[in-house]
């Protein structure tokens, strides 16, 4: 079996290269990436244009399964209404499915829950309704894929991405990698609010291990939540980091007027089928802090 991924040089894409060559082998898995990568193969692709040389398309024939994990993905809030960056993703999408593939035989494709609407509880039924242009783009791409694998009589898997934290997650300006910087660096941390809202949290080792087991998934179709089913409240979390640090930390309050959400997952399909086991939050915490520490 011959993998390829796309999106290798991302925050999940680096490690599920790496794991996917530790279960398939070096040969077996081949990347596509807008880097260069050292891990496995890579074709390294300019800008957003999949056009490739005969030497390249020849390589693709012998896929056999596609996990296409590369996407324009927001770092920071108000990027998840680019209008470019949202567009790319269809786009490559698009490209992608057009490649000459000759034995592919399964597409995963990876989401986002963005693609829902505010719910109490999120579930694979929660009604899809995108608030942004990031999740209409991810929702679009959903049905291309589902789309081309039904006309092409092939497997597909939807697995729609959670709240992913870990070593790597400093790409992104989100509170926990924002905050564990600041604390190490010695400066406060900001709270806005009470701190009240629920977040659920799934570690990256967690999200490589079930992306790859739904290689094997014998049953492919339908969607799987890939998130975490332990929720915490953002000032439980604050207070966790502080204590993890060891340190002194001033925390300053900000006051917030906008809307609160809790974003709370059932997990019970994904521990069904892919994941019987999540890291705990604290465990996975230790090593987000010690990376980010060690950065320093």
């Amino acid at each position: 079996m011959k993998l390829l991924i796309t999106g290798a040089s991302g925050f999940i894409g680096t490690r599920l290269v790496r794991a996917a060559c530790a279960i398939y082998g070096q040969k077996n898995v081949m990347a596509l990436s807008s880097r260069p990568g050292e891990a496995c193969d890579t074709i390294v692709y300019d800008g957003l244009d999949l056009r490739m040389k005969q030497a390249e398309l020849n390589q693709l024939a012998s896929v056999d399964v596609l996990i296409h994990a590369g996407a324009f993905t927001p770092k920071r809030g108000p990027e998840a209404n680019d209008l470019q960056g949202c567009n790319s993703n269809i786009s490559f999408t698009e490209q992608l499915l057009n490649l000459p593939f000759r034995k592919l035989q399964t597409i995963l494709y990876l989401s986002t829950l963005d693609v829902y609407a505010p719910a109490d509880l999120i579930t694979e039924s929660t009604p899809t309704a995108p608030e942004t242009l990031y999740g209409l783009s991810k929702l679009y791409c959903e049905r291309m894929v589902t789309l081309f694998a039904t006309k092409a009589n092939i497997s597909s898997q939807i697995l729609r991405i959670g709240h992913v934290y870990g070593p790597g997650e400093e790409k992104y300006a989100k509170f926990l990698p924002a905050t564990i910087q600041n604390i190490v660096a010695g400066n406060a941390v900001e709270l806005w609010g009470d701190g009240a809202e629920l977040r659920s949290f799934i570690y990256i080792d967690d999200v490589v291990s079930a992306i790859l087991a739904a290689v094997g998934l014998r049953d492919k179709g339908g969607i799987i939540n890939v998130v975490g089913g332990q929720p915490i409240s953002i000032r439980r979390m604050l207070d966790a980091v502080i204590a993890l640090s060891g340190k002194q930390v001033e925390i300053v309050v900000r006051e917030f007027d906008g809307a609160k959400r809790n974003y709370v997952f059932d997990n019970t399909k994904l521990k069904t089928q892919l994941l019987s086991q999540e890291t705990d939050f604290l465990t996975g915490l230790r090593a987000e802090y010690a990376h980010i520490e060690g950065l320093n």
